[in-house]
C-alpha cells in the first residue's frame, strides 16, 4: 500500500509539473517582500507657514491639532495593520511616523499620539510581530494651540523588521539640503528630512539586502533634487544590493529629479517594471481622509531596486480601495502604499 501511495505521489508531481502548476521558486533564488507606506501625520500644517498674525498661528496650530484627533490614528492603525496582514511583507519603511504632545502652556508636555507605538500594537493586535529596527527623526515643533495650551509635533521615518529576520548595520541621518519658510510676520521654520537603512539577513540564506527608506521634502524642487542626490550618493557605498523605497514627492516625469536621479543611475522601479508605466498613484487624500471618490492620482512613492542583483516579482497598491477605509469612513491614510516582491539572484 504504501509503495502505491508513493507511486501515486510521484505521478501526481510530474503530472503537475507537466501542467506548471509546481512551485514558481527555483532552489537558488532567494526573495524579499519590502513594503513603503506613508501613513500620514494627521492634519494640513502647510497653512501654518501662511499665518498672517501671531494670534492667526496659535488659532491654526489649534486647528492643526484638532484635526489629527479627527483623523483618529488608532483606526487608521487597525486598517493599515489588516492591510499589511493580507501582504506580510518582511521589511515596511514608513514616513510620517508622527509624535504628539501636548501640555499647560508654559508646562511640560506628555505624550497624546505617538503613531509608532500605536501601529505595531495593532500590528500584534493582528498577529504580526514586527520591531523598529531604525527610526530617524528630523525635527520637532512646539507651538501654543490656545490660551492655555501647547502642543509639539515629531516626524519621523522608519523601517520595520519581522521578528526573526536578522539586520545589521542600522543607520539614520538627517540631509544637509532643507527647506526654510518663514511667515509673513517672521516666524521661521526649518524643515528637517532624513533617511534610515538596515542591511537584511534573508531567511536562511548567506546573503544580505540593505533596504533604505525616506521621505523627501515637498514642494521645494532645488530641495527635494539634493537630498535624492544624498541618498543616492550614500547607497552607492552599500557592499550589498540595495532597495530603496519611500514617499520620494517626485512624479516619474519630473526631470531632473529623484525619479531620474535613481532609474539613471542603475535602479529600476518596481512599479513599472511589473505593470508598465500607467497606473500605480499612491496620492493623494484629503487632509481629513473623507473624500469620496478616490483622489489618489498621482504615482510619487517608489520601491527602486538595482536590477543587477535584484528583480522585482510582484508590486500591489494598499489602502487605495473604498472597502479598505475604517469603519467611520477614513481613509487609512492620505496615501496608498506599496508592497513589492523581490528576488535575488
Amino acid at each position: 500500500m504504501a509503495r502505491r501511495w508513493a507511486a501515486l505521489l510521484v505521478a501526481v508531481g510530474l503530472v503537475a509539473a507537466a501542467l506548471g502548476l509546481a512551485a514558481p521558486a527555483q532552489a537558488g533564488t532567494r526573495q524579499l517582500k519590502v513594503a513603503t507606506y506613508n501613513i500620514y501625520l494627521g492634519a494640513d500644517l502647510e497653512p501654518l507657514v501662511l499665518a498672517q498674525t501671531p494670534q492667526e498661528l496659535v488659532a491654526r496650530a489649534g486647528i492643526a491639532y484638532d484635526q489629527m484627533v479627527a483623523t483618529d490614528f488608532p483606526s487608521r492603525a487597525r486598517a493599515i495593520s489588516r492591510l499589511l496582514r493580507n501582504e506580510r511583507p518582511e521589511v515596511i519603511g514608513l514616513q510620517e511616523v508622527a509624535l504628539w504632545k501636548k501640555g499647560p502652556l508654559g508646562g511640560s508636555l506628555h505624550t497624546t499620539y505617538d503613531f509608532l507605538d500605536i501601529l505595531l500594537r495593532e500590528l500584534r493586535r493582528a498577529g504580526l510581530h514586527y520591531r523598529a529596527a531604525a527610526v530617524d527623526t528630523t525635527g520637532s515643533t512646539t507651538l501654543p494651540i490656545s490660551a492655555t495650551e501647547q502642543a509639539s509635533f515629531t516626524d519621523r521615518d522608519a523601517i520595520l523588521v519581522q521578528d526573526g529576520l536578522p539586520v545589521t548595520n542600522a543607520q539614520s541621518h538627517l540631509y544637509a539640503a532643507k527647506a526654510v519658510f518663514t511667515t509673513p510676520f517672521g516666524v521661521t521654520f526649518t524643515a528637517r528630512r532624513g533617511w534610515s537603512a538596515v542591511d537584511v539577513v534573508l531567511k536562511g540564506k548567506p546573503a544580505r539586502v540593505r533596504v533604505a527608506t525616506t521621505h523627501l521634502q515637498p514642494g521645494v524642487p532645488v530641495v527635494r533634487n539634493a537630498q535624492a542626490q544624498e541618498l543616492y550618493a550614500a547607497l552607492a557605498q552599500s557592499p550589498y544590493p540595495v532597495t530603496a523605497l519611500g514617499d520620494f514627492n517626485a512624479l516619474p516625469t519630473e526631470a531632473p529629479g529623484p525619479y531620474g536621479t535613481f532609474t539613471a543611475g542603475g535602479y529600476d522601479d518596481a512599479w513599472r517594471t511589473t505593470h508598465g508605466p500607467g497606473g500605480g498613484f499612491t496620492a493623494v487624500q484629503d487632509p481629513d481622509l473623507r473624500n469620496l471618490p478616490s483622489k489618489l492620482s498621482s504615482r510619487i512613492d517608489y520601491v527602486f531596486y538595482q536590477p543587477a542583483h535584484l528583480s522585482a516579482a510582484s508590486a500591489h497598491l494598499i489602502g487605495d480601495k473604498v472597502r479598505d477605509r475604517t469603519p467611520t469612513g477614513l481613509w487609512p491614510s492620505d496615501h496608498a502604499g506599496l508592497a513589492v516582491g523581490l528576488r535575488l539572484e
